[in-house]
């Protein structure tokens, strides 16, 4: 009987063994954190010198080791704040040294690969009251039941995760951001990135991408795809193009947008200036005026994601300033107006993620143009640094400074050299 429970009890660990000698050590080890990867693009340790075409300039990393920075806001004293999307984050650089401890007082975020924490911007009386406005994605309440939104595709991922833009300000005290309050909310749309600007009548101008190929981008009940206007307070100015119109949103200005991730008031008028990537090349700066339609998603100046060539813009449709064939996936701009870079001053500098399409390709660019507003001239700058120029600014020191999306994100400063 012991005999023949032995055997029996033998035989199981033998086929017990035998089945352990199968199972992959890998899952027999304890969990191992995975190992530190490289940045595809290291960043220089050293400045780098330039010749370009009216000036010598040097680049330098200011700051690096954010990882995948939205958006670089200079502070009057020199300091900067980074947005960092998708960690739904401010981080502050104070002398030159970058704050691991993120900023406090930001409202809760919808945080994935592409929402979050958006852009920023100073209001027009910043020394006096401190108010610093910012977009970001808004969660918002679960509604199952309810339709599909406009611009939400499809209806249950829009019901499973409901979120909008929404423009928010708080008070900067050097640590965080008190007395938050939401000036806007916008209805439920599935949206990326957003880009605002103060004009100098003081209305503020923000971009709401539209990415998809949906005909929400050209409706006016949805702010997917638009430009909106909005007074300081988040209120609607009483000429806004929309108003009273039935059925449509009076805080829309534009329509027919794709994504837009630049956006900059031109100085000499006061237009407002805006970047827009086509799908596949088509890359372009609108002068926006009210009401127009700048085509998306039937019209543009390149092809569409699978090759196939979009219909120009018709006599409906405002035509774009310039574009970008190869794209170059633009990101930030400004038009410069210091004095340290003389025979740059009023020109156009637009940040590039990539040149058609080519990882590692990102780049600055320079528009420079006539009196008239006519192009002149364009030069690639600092394409050997191979990163993704997500925002450009011009720094309360003359200087023009970079912000880089990637894993080892940075800030760079350009500077002349005489």
């Amino acid at each position: 009987m012991l005999t023949s429970d032995f055997r029996r009890i033998s035989a199981l660990v033998v086929v017990g063994a035998a089945l352990l000698a199968l199972v992959p050590r890998a899952a027999l080890a304890q969990p191992r954190a995975p190992a530190p990867t490289a940045p595809r693009f290291p960043l220089p340790t050293e400045p780098r010198v330039y010749e370009t075409f009216q000036q010598k300039i040097k680049a330098t990393v200011v700051v690096h080791g954010i990882g995948r920075p939205w958006g670089l806001l200079p502070l009057p004293d020199g300091d900067f704040l980074v947005s960092v999307r998708a960690t739904g984050q401010v981080l502050a650089i104070r002398k030159g040294v970058l704050d691991p401890k993120p900023l406090t007082g930001l409202p809760a975020m919808r945080m994935t690969r592409t929402t979050g924490m958006l852009d920023m911007a100073l209001h027009p009386k910043f020394a006096e009251n401190k108010w610093i406005y910012f977009t970001y994605h808004k969660p918002l309440p679960a509604t199952p039941a309810a339709p599909a939104a406009a611009g939400a595709p499809p209806a249950a991922a829009a019901a499973a995760t409901p979120f909008t833009l929404a423009l928010a300000r708080g008070r900067y005290d050097g640590t965080g951001f008190s007395d938050v309050k939401d000036l806007y909310v916008g209805n439920p749309v599935q949206t990326g990135g957003s880009r605002l600007v103060f004009a100098p009548d003081g209305l503020i101008y923000i971009t709401v991408g539209g990415a998809g190929r949906l005909p929400a981008a050209q409706a006016t009940d949805t702010i997917f795809g638009k430009v909106l206007r909005l007074k300081d307070d988040g209120t609607v100015p009483a000429n806004n193009p929309f108003v009273g119109k039935p059925g449509a949103r009076p805080e829309i200005f534009t329509i027919g947008h794709r994504d837009h991730h630049g956006i900059a008031v031109y100085p000499p008028t006061g237009g407002i200036w805006e970047a827009e990537l086509g799908p596949l090349g088509g890359d372009k700066i609108n002068i926006l005026k009210p009401g127009a339609n700048y085509g998306w998603p039937t019209n543009g100046y390149g092809r569409d994601n699978d090759g196939s060539p979009m219909p120009p813009p018709d006599a409906t449709i405002e035509p774009s300033w310039i574009t970008w064939n190869p794209g170059i996936t633009p990101s930030g701009m400004l038009f410069y107006t210091g004095d340290k870079f003389p025979e740059w001053k009023g020109n156009l500098f637009v940040g590039s993620i990539q040149r058609g399409r080519v990882p590692g390709t990102g780049a600055l660019e320079r528009v420079a143009f006539t009196d008239k507003l006519f192009e002149q001239r364009r030069e690639t700058m600092l394409q050997d640094f191979h990163q993704r120029v997500r925002d450009v600014r011009q720094g309360p020191d003359g200087f023009i400074y970079l912000l880089t999306e990637e894993d080892d994100g940075a800030v760079i400063r350009i500077e002349p050299v005489n």
